[in-house]
């Protein structure tokens, strides 16, 4: 398992639900999980210095329905692919 799919892999509902406005969780040596100053939106930023921006948005499959602990990761780049090619 690589180092993206480590970070994505500590990413859950409950983690969505607990994380404040305008906080940062860090998921390991090179990924942190951002959270929108509303709670509106997550982010997934890459923190190498080759890359420093923002990769992945987070959302919730169904916000409303507590009981889908589903999320979706939709990734901005092809970020992905390249990361396949860092492991």
């Amino acid at each position: 398992m690589n180092v993206l799919d480590r970070a994505l892999n500590k990413i859950d509902r409950k983690t969505l639900d607990e994380m404040g406005a305008d906080e940062t969780i860090i998921l390991n040596e090179r990924y942190e999980l951002k959270s929108c100053p509303y709670k509106t939106c997550f982010v997934i930023v890459d923190t190498d210095d080759s890359v420093n921006d923002e990769i992945f948005s987070v959302q919730y499959e169904d916000e409303h329905d507590k009981k889908n602990k589903n999320i979706v990761f939709t990734d901005f780049y092809g970020y992905d692919e390249i990361e396949e090619s860092l492991t």
